[in-house]
């Protein structure tokens, strides 16, 4: 009986998975001992090491495992952090309210901190800081924008520079707490210690941006809506009731 226990636990934690080169391969889901860890990070990083040294040029057939997806996911993030990092000025030129151009002031800065971690992080794998070109975040800053020319000066543009705003956020938060996973399994301690970070302050200035939002700037946008909540006379009704009285 404690045999069959102990294989039945065994095939509840492992599964065969095929690769595109038709290799078959037994993965375990159970969390690898601190040895396997040091074991898989060594190997992991030997292996991009390697590829960055001879300029290994990778194909759309090339087998790829967890540290290249994490390899591509820092490029992308290094390329997104220093996008977001010009960007910043302008939302904190438009934004009306003291608290919130503070806020995204203060962002700004920890963005330059992320771009600093995410340089470690390569540093760490053996690989040269070097950004790709990040569709997603190219078309959430096209979006900013083009809110913030259409609601900029306007009693709702501090609203909308907290909209768009927290657009960035959640997609750096999605890539980050990914990234982190990666590089908890993987063992990269490192580099997991430099993400976890990012995604600390990143989780922190979008609870900020909701922060204020609730707190005073929805309500001042408000304003507009409440003084015009009053229809526009009807000129055709008007000409009406006129013609009346003279009758």
């Amino acid at each position: 009986m404690a045999a069959k226990a102990g294989t039945s636990e065994k095939a509840a934690t492992t599964r065969s998975k095929t690769t595109k080169a038709g290799r078959t391969k037994e993965v375990s889901s159970a969390k690898p001992a601190a040895e396997q860890r040091q074991k898989r990070a060594k190997t992991a990083v030997s292996k991009v090491a390697a590829r960055a040294s001879t300029r290994q040029r990778r194909t759309a057939s090339d087998e790829k495992g967890l540290i290249d997806l994490l390899e591509h996911a820092l490029r992308d993030m290094y390329y997104a952090e220093r996008k977001i990092y010009r960007a910043l000025p302008k939302m904190i030129k438009a934004a009306d309210d003291d608290e919130l151009a503070a806020a995204l002031t203060s962002h700004r800065e920890e963005t330059a901190t992320h771009i600093e971690a995410l340089e470690a992080s390569f540093e760490a794998m053996g690989l040269r800081a070097k950004g790709e070109k990040c569709d997603a975040i190219d078309g959430i800053l096209d979006e900013a924008t083009g809110i913030l020319e259409d609601f900029g000066g306007t009693l709702a543009g501090d609203a909308a520079i907290i909209f768009s705003a927290r657009a960035v956020e959640h997609y750096e938060i999605c890539r980050y707490s990914a990234m982190v996973g990666f590089a908890d399994a993987l063992g990269l301690d490192e580099v997991h210690k430099h993400l976890q970070g990012v995604l600390d302050q990143e989780m922190a200035a979008d609870a900020k941006m909701v922060a204020l939002a609730e707190g005073s700037i929805n309500e001042a946008a408000s304003e507009y809506d409440e003084d015009d909540s009053d229809p526009a006379p009807d000129p055709g009704m008007a000409a009406a009731k006129t013609g009346a009285k003279k009758a």
